[in-house]
């Protein structure tokens, strides 16, 4: 009876194991109610669960505060170095904060740290008013570059997140949208894997700043992401991280808890990791091995090369995307290197999913009557 009762304990053991195992890859994601994925690159989605769901955001806000205070440093509207003139309204924001000074001036290098680290709302303000003049001017700029990016299911309030009578949510999918555009910042990263910091004021204050998004710590690849917390909005995430060439970004809202959304964030990007892979199909600057034929000019035939790296995001099990090329049989010189001369597409089941364009890869002149006479000759 004895072996028959052990013999069933084995039996259901095993069964369960084999259960579990028997899970797809994307029922093993532990994530919440609303989280989304893609890849960076293509945009791609690579996981989504209520990514439509309209919640409010908290401190995921500064998101779009912090992609409007990039773009214009690249337009060259604002430089990093540029001081900001902390004003009475900026300096008495309440929650998180980096405890400006009013009056004083900082750089605007430092307060965009200051919201990236510690995701501090008077430095929050204080770029909001730099940009637009004040917070319901630049609440309006932050609206109408949502739309711009195509998050149609967003609606910010403020510069912060903070709660307010006024309206203000977004979705897992706008919020990932959005993160995917501000990680494309290089300088984001400069401040983004800021783990720990003493800042010292112009008055001679010292703060300590310290990251709110663990997993640049605790997740290998992890470089970016904000925080968010309210009460309504619960612990909510975005993050993205990059291994073997392949970058993710992807958002959690509505956690339960700090670590169930790091938790959550970590089993997508694991997911994602495990499950794709970046496969380059043209290295950038390559020779391609097509015939252009040349009409008029000193050579009969030009070299092409591709203009950037074209590759894909390929699931396991997934065939490798076929080339095609959309080049011209014959080009008329004069040619200079560089010139656009076509594209090269990644084709799946007759989709392109992916192009780069087919440069010159040398300078062919036109024929003067002695190269017609030497060619006859």
């Amino acid at each position: 009876m004895k072996k028959f009762f052990y013999s069933l304990i084995l039996l259901v053991s095993l069964c369960a194991i084999f259960t579990c195992t028997g899970m797809t890859a994307k029922e093993q994601v532990i994530g919440s109610d609303n989280c989304y994925m893609v890849d960076y690159n293509s945009g791609r989605v690579l996981y989504a669960k209520g990514e439509n769901e309209k919640k409010p955001i908290a401190s995921m806000v500064k998101i779009m505060t912090l992609l409007l205070a990039f773009e214009n440093v690249d337009s060259g509207n604002l430089a990093f170095d540029q001081k900001v003139t902390i004003s009475h309204d900026a300096a008495r924001q309440v929650g998180s904060e980096m405890f400006l000074d009013e009056g004083q001036e900082y750089s605007l290098s430092d307060l965009i740290k200051g919201i990236v680290t510690m995701s501090a709302n008077d430095a929050s303000v204080a770029v909001a008013e730099l940009i637009a003049g004040d917070e319901i001017s630049f609440t309006k700029v932050m609206n109408d570059k949502a739309k711009s990016l195509g998050m149609n299911d967003t609606l910010f309030a403020n510069a912060t997140g903070y709660p307010t009578k006024e309206e203000q949510y977004s979705t897992a999918k706008d919020v990932t949208c959005m993160m995917r555009a501000l990680a494309g910042h290089k300088e984001y990263y400069n401040y983004s894997t800021i783990w720990l910091e003493d800042y010292t004021h112009p008055s001679g204050r010292v703060t300590q700043m310290a990251n709110t998004n663990k997993l640049i710590r605790h997740y290998k690849g992890c470089d970016g992401g904000k925080t968010g917390y309210t009460d309504s909005a619960k612990y909510c995430l975005a993050g993205t991280a990059t291994r073997n060439g392949m970058r993710v970004v992807g958002s959690v809202l509505g956690a339960n808890d700090s670590k169930e959304r790091f938790r959550a964030m970590s089993s997508l990007f694991n997911y994602s990791f495990n499950n794709y892979s970046k496969v380059v199909l043209v290295k950038s600057g390559s020779p391609l091995s097509i015939d252009v034929k040349v009409s008029g000019g000193k050579k009969d035939k030009l070299s092409v090369v591709a203009k950037a790296e074209l590759s894909v995001l390929q699931a396991k099990g997934e065939s490798t995307p076929k080339l095609e090329y959309n080049i011209p049989e014959s080009v008329k010189a004069p040619i200079n290197c560089g010139d656009k001369i076509g594209e090269v597409y990644a084709v799946v089941n007759g989709n392109k999913i992916a192009v780069c364009d087919v440069l010159a890869a040398e300078e062919i002149k036109k024929a003067s009557i002695w190269d017609y006479v030497k060619k006859i000759m």
